[in-house]
Order: C-alpha cells, then structure tokens, then sequence
C-alpha cells in the first residue's frame, strides 16, 4: 500500500508493547502524529517508554477500539488474521500496513544505517546512535530494545540527516516470508554476525545466509562487516559493493587488538591499512561489545566524525536496557541479560566470569522459543561452563509456533553432560521460590533469556 506520512493525522499500533513497534510509535508521536495502541496486559519493557511519552494503550484487543478512527493502522509482527482488531481492520477497510513496511517509510526519507546481524545488533545500533546524538549530528534512530538510558529513550526522530535503525532478519509477518530489513533504504548496512537462527523461518543455515546477501545487494554505499564469521565472510566474497570487514583476525581490514579487562571497562586498540589508535575505552563487558564499538567507531569515522571525539563519546556509554544490566541488593549481584542463543550465553557469561573471576555465578536461564531449543540443543547443553550453577525455568512460549515436543527438562538432562550442577526449576515463580532462600551476599545471579526472565530479579530484588 502507498502511504504518505506527511497525511496521517491519526495512527494505531496493534500490538504496540513490541520493542520496534513502541519506538515506531514514540517516532510517530515525535513527528506530531496522534498515536493510540493495544496490545495484551502483562507488563513488558516498553510500558515505561509509551506512559512517558503519553500514548494510550488499550489492553486486551477489542473491535471497540478502532472507534478512535485512525487513518492509518500498524500491524506488529505477531498477529494475523486471528486477531479481533486485525480482521476488523480489513473489515472496515482501513489502511494498513506491517510495522516492517513502517520502518521502510521511515527509512526512505532519510540517509539510512541499518544495524544488521543475529547477536549484537540491538547495542551497536545504541552505541552509533549515542555517538552521533553527543557528537550533535540530531540523528533519527530506533533500537530493538525497552530503553537506552543514554538516550531515555528506544527510538527518536531528530532534525539531522541520519536514520540509524536496527535490522531485523525476521520475517514481515505470519503470511509474508521476506525478512523484515529488506524493507529498509540503507546507505550504510553494518552486519555484526550471522550463523543459523530463527529456526522457526529459516531452515538452514544458507537459507539465512541468503537473506543476508539480498541486504549486502540493496545497500547502496557501503558495507561494514565482522569478518570473523565465516558466513559473513561468505556473503560478501561475491559483492561489487564497497566492503569494510572488521574483527579481532589480522585478515580484516580493520581489526581490535591488545584488548585489556578492567573491572569498571575495557580498553582495546585499533588497527586498519592507514590508522594505528590507541586506548579506546568502553564501559560495556566481554570481547563481543569490543567488535560492536568496532563497529561504531569505523561507521563514525566513516560519516566524518574526528577520531578522539569518537574516543569520547564511547568511553561514557552505559549500555542498553536487558544488555548485561547490573545491579546490586543486599551485597548479590545481579545481572540480566537478553542473550538467547548458544553464541550469546558463552559471550556473555564469559564477560561475567572475567569480571567476577572469584565469585559464584548461578544462571537462570529461559529459554525462547521450542524450535530454537530442539535445533540447537546440542549447542545450548554446552553453553553453561562459566557458571557455578544453571537452573532451567520453563520455555518461554511465543505466538510465533505451536506445541513442539521438547521442554527445558529435556535441556537440563543434556546439560549435565558438560555442568554437573543443573537444576530444573519449573516456571518462573517456581524458580524464585528456589532461589529466595539460597542467594547469598557475595554471589552474582545471571537472569538471562529473551522471554520474561527478569521477573525473577525483579521479585528477588524487592
């Protein structure tokens, strides 16, 4: 469908509580729009964000609540035709779009960076958009994530020329299978990591590497790529397109180098075919964020900006919301985390392990998705070694499949193969209530999955 933004007055997100569908519709807001919403009532993340920008959200869905007569209406990712508020949509025939659509509107009217890649992307798209926010750049941006302390905010519409965006590999919708970032205008793309996820859509590891390489096809100036990855290395060994590969290997072009662990930062070095700089420093933990600020640096560079403003910048950002997020209660620490994929939870309870190398770290881990967890349960049983103790609460049951013949028991019997200490807590209440009289003072507790996990450091916490 053709949409002029420039003519709607009046928009309604179904589905808004969604990471990208709650910055769409803060931007919608930003740009004079009247926004409305539903989505169902648990609390998430985003809840915050759309109070504070004064959006009303209905909860539960209703037919009702199309009376507000928008003229135009976003469909968020998860719901079909099976939903009151969609069927009522098409019924009445309002304008209507996916909220991937959305993001290619956006994208369309501005010089786009698309922040692409299965791991990573959410914080490297924070981190360039902070950069170019302090360096006074006034950047558009939209974050897959609740909130960005530094920016207050998961996405925003400035007056400046960028529109710096994360990608999403997953698919538009139930019925439409092109993946979401091939809806995006991007001059720049960054692609942080690719290996085999969302199971659910693609069913092989090629089948993803080819969505990645009908992005490389779209992007018009510039490619920046972490060249660690064999698959990213193969998706770009066919392009004419100009390519900057980056990485921790000496084949890049531009590589980080002399990394050192500090307990409040770490600091790295970076090196290209022209440039040797020193002592970059972030606050973020783990040899995984020192490739995303990599990544950020050569985009700044890229754009024009001077190289110890770029030092600056960095060394004061704090990271995304569920991205590593500490904090501290009666001496237990606590990190939550949105990691989700084996990949994720080696990398970040290896941050964990070198910043707490004394310590005992326990893990509550929720896995997402029952298709993920059977195709990869070989890869997740061996992902736990850096902890002292994992406990399984049960799958995190998405809208996206059907019952599937595998349970989080079954991923705690083939964990015990490589951790001896494994436990099956049940539900999230169940795991809180196993937990509540164990934590100690001195003891660092990982909530980690990219369900609801954090309720159990919410509710140990207060």
């Amino acid at each position: 469908m053709n949409v002029d933004l420039t003519k709607v007055k009046k928009v309604y997100f179904i589905g808004i509580k969604g990471v990208a569908m709650s910055g769409l519709a803060v931007i919608c807001k930003q740009r004079g729009i009247e926004v409305f919403g539903s989505d169902v009532s648990e609390k998430f993340i985003t809840d915050k964000i759309l109070i504070a920008n004064e959006i009303e959200v209905f909860e539960n869905f209703s037919a009702a609540n199309l009376n507000c007569q928008p003229n135009l209406v976003i469909i968020g990712a998860s719901w079909s035709d099976d939903n009151i508020e969609v069927a009522e949509t098409k019924k009445r025939n309002l304008p209507w779009i996916t909220d991937s659509e959305m993001r290619g509107l956006l994208s369309g009217e501005k010089k786009t960076i698309a922040v692409t890649g299965v791991h990573g992307k959410t914080t490297t798209t924070a981190m360039i958009s902070y950069l170019f926010s302090q360096a006074g750049l006034l950047p558009s941006f939209l974050i897959g994530t609740g909130s960005v302390p530094d920016l207050k905010s998961n996405a925003g519409w400035g007056d400046g020329r960028h529109f710096i965006v994360e990608g999403d590999e997953y698919v538009r919708s139930k019925t439409e299978k092109m993946p979401k970032f091939l809806d995006l205008d991007p001059a720049i793309s960054v692609i942080t990591s690719v290996e085999w996820e969302h199971v659910d859509v693609f069913e092989s590891l090629e089948a993803i590497e080819k969505a990645f390489q009908q992005l490389v096809e779209k992007t018009k100036d510039l490619v920046v790529a972490c060249g660690d990855w064999p698959s990213v290395r193969k998706i770009i060994s066919q392009t004419q397109k100009k390519v900057i590969t980056y990485g921790f290997n000496e084949d890049n072009l531009w590589q980080a180098c002399n990394v050192r662990h500090e307990y409040n930062q770490t600091l790295f070095d970076v090196k290209s075919q022209t440039l040797d700089l020193k002592d970059f420093r972030i606050k973020l933990f783990g040899e995984h964020n020192v490739l995303n600020a990599l990544a950020a640096i050569i985009v700044g560079i890229n754009e024009g900006l001077p190289v110890e403003l770029i030092k600056n910048i960095l060394k004061n950002f704090q990271g995304t919301e569920r991205r590593f997020d500490v904090s501290e209660n009666n001496g237990v620490t606590f990190i939550d985390d949105y990691a989700h994929h084996p990949s994720e939870i080696k990398a970040t309870l290896s941050a964990a392990r070198h910043r707490y190398p004394d310590q005992l770290i326990w893990c509550v881990f929720q896995p997402h998705m029952a298709s993920r967890t059977k195709a990869l349960l070989a890869d997740f049983a061996a992902s736990f070694a850096d902890v002292n103790l994992v406990i399984f609460a049960d799958i995190f049951a998405s809208a996206r499949e059907t019952a599937q013949d595998i349970t989080s028991q079954d991923l705690a019997e083939a964990t015990k193969k490589y951790q001896p200490n494994v436990v099956y807590a049940g539900d999230l209440n169940q795991a809180i209530d196993y937990l509540k009289d164990k934590i100690k003072p001195g003891m660092v507790l990982v909530t980690m999955g990219a369900g609801d996990v954090y309720r159990v450091r919410d509710k140990l916490i207060n």
